[in-house]
């Protein structure tokens, strides 16, 4: 049983409802509502109950709500990989008869390495037609390959997932919305997903289900916005039935315009397809509504057969309020933006809770659940339950926590989450000192080359520095790496062999996005010689990201473990057995020699090479490790990429499996085992026991180097 503290008994202004507007009634500025007219057959038939699903991400968790157990409830299901180590574990959350608390079963538990939360879209929808709501996900392969998995509900348990289709030319990143519709009548569900093309062509693709497998129509879809007319980025969308009773679904979305208006719109379907009013259902005044800060989520509150547009809409200091679009009042918010509840500070995080909706006790109203995300696995709930006219909230204990860079577990802020990261080769030859831009990077990954001297590679995702060099040429080692947060890969030049690779991995097998020279993003200083003077900014690495293909998609970037900001304890994180090591040096060599001094008081680690403390060329700040990751591995000679300019054979590092590495951080060191399934994963960091070695937030400095290395600290 779940352990809940009640905060606040009743904080929900009664849900009154005025009387409906006669159709082709005047809407908010004068616009005449043309979404409720001409509505297919069936506007009259009698009420189908909400369905009441939804999905969100919590954390490093997703949850969903819907009744998979078939009983006319709705459940919880939260899908979690608990170990860190590419398992999914399912648990189902049933509502206690005391109303305040819920019961957690175990529907799934699989092997490790099975499957990467983090790869999949999810949705919520009874595709095997017996009553039961299953789990669809939309699972990214790599190189454009997709499947559509199936978790079938049995009532007690969710087999573990089936393949229904599978396509190698579906870019799983282009999928903005995977939701669980249905199209053809009652009660047959599909999957509706709204897919991005290029020049803001948005088109909705439907894949009906035969019971054990899903029928697509192409790539033509059921509604085509046309070419500059849509963004999904913009978009926050949701399924149910607005403007009538009864089936085919609708789609509704909340849509924030450049001139910072937000749109409500209302997707139709028609024998044809969807038909959508371009001049919407309802619209914000200017500035009135900032959609990043909006969770959405659609059910039927009143109880009149129609849905309403639920957003939970956070503000900075974790307060929400809940807004409610009733389409009986033309859409308009119940009590404006004053909002029709509130949740205290600290409950939420604003544009990244669960806003979870469902009948968790069978009582025939719309209740909800915003789960907020804490440490971990863990998720803080807030129940809101509907008990008639207005609602109970109930919290558990959890500390939020929210978002934060998956590359340094610094907080988010609402920043670009899924901005494609730029990963920066970045000379290190004594005349490439200092380096530009190091201080802003997330990561920086120093890697041997030929002769045994070290090259870097900066990756900036968080933070956009003005001057960054000198930008050096690729290496074949590189290719591993960058895939692993779907990066954009930016060098100056390479062996003809190692550059025959990189184009590949770009244009056939679409693991990154390759950005030469030839997108004009360079350029040369005059204080340096060549070939250490080729610099660049971050502003015209974005436009050259602008201008490659898919360059712009948004992008889902595996997190690295991180404590929480709040951490004081060294010894937590998987460092129990860790022992004290201030002074860290890694042996490369003359010339190259790298030496780390923790310095408590910022709890960073100095960074010294060949005795020169490494700052920032661009603005002199310190270079300030958070923590320092050694990955031993596998390293040799090849000649299969080429020789160098002076005849030296090139370096080839295994990169995936299972070895050994150290691990620094808070002055400690702990010697871990690293795994790593294949180039899309991270490192998986565990020390003796098994645990998982979490780092510190902030800058990551990460050594590939041979595994027969000693790593000296004291």
């Amino acid at each position: 049983m779940i352990s809940l503290l009640v905060i606040v008994s009743i904080v929900f202004l009664a849900c009154t409802r005025p009387a409906a507007r006669p159709e082709g009634s005047e809407q908010p500025g004068g616009e005449v509502n043309k979404a409720q007219p001409n509505l297919p057959p069936g506007r009259g038939a009698p009420a189908v109950p909400g369905k009441m699903r939804s999905v969100g991400v919590v954390g490093a968790s997703v949850a969903a709500s819907g009744d998979f157990r078939g009983s006319g409830k709705a459940q919880i299901a939260l899908l979690q990989d608990p170990s860190r180590d590419l398992s999914l574990k399912i648990t189902v959350r049933d509502q206690n008869a005391d109303g305040d608390t819920f019961s957690d079963s175990t529907w799934l538990t699989t092997a490790p390495n099975f499957f990467a939360l983090a790869r999949a879209k999810f949705a919520v929808a009874d595709v095997t037609l017996d009553g039961k709501d299953d789990l669809v996900a939309l699972y990214n392969d790599g190189d454009n390959g997709v499947r559509l998995l199936v978790f079938r509900s049995t009532g007690t348990s969710f087999m573990p997932p089936e393949a229904w289709w599978a396509s190698a030319d579906y870019a799983w990143g282009r999928a903005a919305n995977v939701m669980g519709a249905s199209l053809a009548g009652a009660p047959h569900d599909g999957v509706l997903i709204t897919y991005q093309y290029d020049n803001a062509d948005m088109r909705l693709h439907y894949f009906a289900s035969t019971g054990s497998s899903f029928s697509y129509g192409g790539s033509d879809g059921v509604f085509d916005s046309g070419a500059g007319q849509y963004d999904t980025k913009r978009a926050r969308f949701v399924v149910g039935h607005f403007t009538r009773t009864g089936y085919p679904d609708q789609l509704a979305a909340l849509y924030q315009y450049p001139n910072a208006k937000v749109r409500l719109q209302l997707f139709d379907y028609r024998p044809g397809g969807f038909v959508m009013d371009p001049k919407g259902v309802y619209e914000t005044s200017e500035g009135e509504y900032d959609l990043s800060r909006a969770s959405i989520s659609a059910a039927d509150l009143s109880g009149d057969g129609r849905d309403e547009v639920l957003a939970l809409y956070g503000a900075d200091d974790g307060s929400a309020r809940v807004h409610v679009f009733d389409p009986a009042d033309a859409f308009r918010p119940e009590n404006g933006f004053a909002g029709a509840a509130t949740l205290p500070s600290a409950s939420t995080c604003a544009g990244a809770t669960a806003l979870l909706v469902g009948d968790w006790n069978g009582d025939g109203k719309a209740d909800i659940d915003a789960l907020a995300p804490a440490d971990g696995i863990q998720v803080r709930s807030n129940l809101l339950a509907n008990v008639g006219g207005s609602f109970k909230l109930t919290s558990t204990a959890e500390e939020t926590l929210c978002p934060r860079w998956p590359l340094t577990g610094l907080p988010l802020n609402r920043g670009p989450v899924t901005r494609r990261p730029l990963y920066v080769k970045i000379d290190n030859n004594p005349h490439a000192r200092p380096h530009y831009g190091i201080s802003k990077a997330d990561q920086v990954y120093e890697w041997l080359v030929e002769g045994l001297t070290t090259r870097l590679a900066a990756v900036f995702q968080s933070q956009q520095p003005d001057v960054i060099g000198s930008v050096r040429s690729a290496r074949i080692t590189d290719t591993p790496i960058v895939p692993s947060f779907s990066g954009a890969f930016v060098y100056s030049g390479g062996g003809p062999e190692e550059l025959m690779r990189l184009h590949y991995d770009d244009a056939v097998a679409h693991r990154y996005v390759d950005l030469s020279p030839g997108y004009g993003w360079g350029y040369r200083v005059g204080f340096r010689e060549a070939p250490y003077n080729y610099f660049t900014s971050y502003a015209a690495l974005r436009d050259a990201l602008a201008a490659a293909p898919g360059g712009n998609d948004p992008v889902n970037v595996p997190a690295w473990d991180f404590l929480p900001p709040s951490n004081t304890d060294a010894l937590a994180g998987g460092f129990s057995t860790s022992e004290p090591a201030a002074n860290v040096t890694v042996p490369y060599r003359a010339g190259f020699a790298v030496r780390y001094q923790y310095d408590p008081a910022s709890r960073s680690y100095a960074r010294y090479q060949d005795g020169v403390r490494e700052a920032d060329g661009a603005n002199g700040q310190v270079v300030a490790a958070k923590s320092i990751v050694i990955i031993q591995t596998e390293v040799h000679f090849t000649d299969q990429y080429g020789l160098d300019p002076a005849g030296n054979p090139k370096l080839f590092m295994e990169l995936t499996g299972t070895n050994k590495g150290v691990v620094f951080r808070d002055g400690r060191r702990e010697d871990v085992s690293w795994t790593r399934p294949d180039i899309f994963d991270v490192f998986d960091l565990r020390n003796a026991a098994g645990e998982i070695v979490r780092l510190e937030p902030g800058q990551t400095w990460i050594h590939i180097v041979p595994k027969d290395w000693t790593i000296p600290s004291q």
